[in-house]
C-alpha cells in the first residue's frame, strides 16, 4: 500500500474544501495521531466476523498475508476465504502464514477483466540489499506489496528501472473465481492491487450479480475514477466510509 496522499486531486478539493491546509505540517501530524488510534478496517471486520456477519471472503492481492494486512488480524478457525497473490515469493509467505486455516484457498493467478495472460512488475529480489540500505532496515520483504500491472506504479515508489522485472501471469475474472469455487453467497471482497484498484472494482460492481461488501485501497484512483465509481456504487444501492487509505462499501441495509 502506498502513502502517496498528496497526490490525489480528489482529497485535495475535500480537505481544501473544510478548511484545512494539505500540507500544513501540524495538521498532517495531528491526522497521523487520530488515524493511529482510529477504528481500521481490521477493527471493523472483527466485530462484523464475530457477529457471523461475514462468513466468506474473497481477497485480491493478498501478498504475504501480514505485509499492511488487515485481514489476517480479524482471521478465524471458521472463515472461508480465496486469498489470491500472483507473486511466487509472497504467495509461498501467504500459504505458510495461514496454513493453519483448514478452510483457505490460496490462488497464485492475477484477477483481470478478461481471462488471459499478462505481465505484472515487481522488484527483482537480487537487488533487495540496495533498499535494505536505503532504507536501513535488515528485511524489505514487504516490497511485493508495490506489484502492479504498471512498471511506472514501482518507479513512482522510488524502485529504480533496472531493478523491475516482469513475470507472465495467468490472469482469472471475478465470475470464473466465484463460478469455479462456489463464492455466490460471498460476503466480502477486498482489492488492494496497486493502482488497479478501481478497474476491478467497477468490473466487479458490471459483471457480477451478487453485492457483497467491498473494501478497497482508493488512494490510487484519480478524481474521474473516484467519482465515476463513487456514483456506481451508489446506484447500486452502496454506501461507503473511509478508515485510512481503504474505503468500506456496503449496502444501505448490510447493518440493520
Amino acid at each position: 500500500m502506498s502513502h502517496d496522499v498528496k497526490k490525489n486531486k480528489f482529497l485535495k478539493k475535500i480537505i481544501g474544501a473544510i478548511g484545512y491546509k494539505l500540507f500544513d505540517k501540524n495538521s498532517i501530524k495531528t491526522e497521523r495521531i487520530v488515524d493511529q488510534i482510529s477504528y481500521n478496517a481490521g477493527d471493523f471486520l472483527k466485530i462484523l466476523i464475530k457477529k457471523k456477519k461475514i462468513k466468506k471472503i474473497i481477497q485480491v492481492g493478498a501478498n504475504d498475508g501480514q505485509s499492511d494486512d488487515f485481514l489476517s488480524k480479524s482471521f478465524t478457525q471458521d472463515l472461508q476465504a480465496i486469498l489470491i497473490e500472483p507473486i511466487e515469493d509472497a504467495f509461498n509467505n501467504l500459504k505458510k502464514n495461514y496454513k493453519i486455516f483448514p478452510k483457505v484457498q490460496c490462488l497464485n493467478i492475477a484477477v483481470d477483466i478478461k481471462s488471459d495472460k499478462k505481465n505484472i512488475y515487481s522488484v527483482n529480489p537480487k537487488y533487495y540489499s540496495y533498499y535494505k540500505d536505503k532504507y536501513q532496515q535488515k528485511s524489505v520483504d514487504w516490497l511485493t506489496v508495490l506489484s502492479s500491472f504498471s512498471r511506472e506504479h514501482l518507479k513512482k515508489h522510488g524502485v529504480q528501472e533496472k531493478h523491475i522485472i516482469a513475470k507472465s501471469i495467468e490472469c482469472k475474472t471475478f465470475n470464473q473465481i466465484i463460478n469455479t469455487y462456489n463464492y455466490h453467497d460471498l460476503d466480502l471482497l477486498i482489492v488492494d492491487t496497486e493502482g488497479y484498484d478501481y478497474t476491478l472494482v467497477n468490473d466487479f460492481i458490471e459483471t457480477v450479480k451478487i453485492k457483497p461488501m467491498i473494501i478497497f485501497e482508493w488512494i490510487h484512483c484519480n478524481e474521474k475514477e473516484i467519482k465515476k465509481l463513487l456514483l456506481k456504487l451508489k446506484s447500486n444501492n452502496y454506501n461507503f466510509f473511509k478508515t485510512g487509505r481503504d474505503l468500506i462499501c456496503m449496502q444501505n441495509n448490510y447493518l440493520f
